[in-house]
């Protein structure tokens, strides 16, 4: 009985193989990481206490900032550098639509009430995971105008799917006519 001779490990191959896809996944990786914005994220440890006075500032700046209505939902036009306040909970970003100036910035105050959601605006780049315990604060600037849907990058829960917000970002030559056309 002949037995093949077993064979080892092509190790040329493997190197071969290691080279080409670093080659090929770098320069990729670096286009990603160069075409993302520049996110400044913080977060810091909150209590359930916290999260009272958190909704309270939610409930001030729909209030203070509501300036019409889509149906029963109002939008919230938020002015250039503000502090904007997101609470999730029970499959929901809030009752309200967000409107915000394109190339503005603001400071997008996050939190949750139940479980682990992930903000994520597609068209705006703008992903980050919020975990109960935990706030955070993303500072960026919209890019590019248009409505977007706010949807829920983790899942959830039975009611995932339907956790869908709005965001219009205005471009600041049609904010200041509608302001001014009032």
């Amino acid at each position: 009985m002949n037995k093949a001779p077993k064979k080892g490990l092509n190790y040329k191959l493997i190197l071969l193989t290691v080279v080409f896809g670093a080659i090929v996944l770098v320069p990729i990786i670096m286009k990603v990481k160069s075409s993302n914005p520049d996110f400044v994220v913080t977060k810091e440890k909150i209590t359930r206490a916290d999260l009272v006075g958190f909704k309270s500032k939610v409930d001030v700046m729909v209030a203070k900032y509501t300036v019409r209505h889509d149906g029963k939902m109002p939008i919230v036009h938020m002015p250039p550098g503000s502090d904007v306040y997101l609470l999730s909970k029970n499959y929901d970003w809030g009752q309200f639509t967000l409107e915000l100036e394109q190339g503005e910035k603001y400071r997008l105050h996050l939190a949750t009430l139940d479980m682990a959601h992930a903000i994520v605006v597609r068209e705006l780049r703008l992903m980050n995971r919020i975990k109960v315990g935990e706030f955070k604060v993303i500072e960026f600037s919209p890019s590019t105008a248009g409505t977007f849907d706010l949807i829920c990058g983790q899942f959830c829960g039975s009611g995932h799917g339907g956790m869908v917000g709005k965001m219009i970002i205005t471009e600041k030559a049609a904010t200041h006519t509608a302001a001014s056309g009032s």
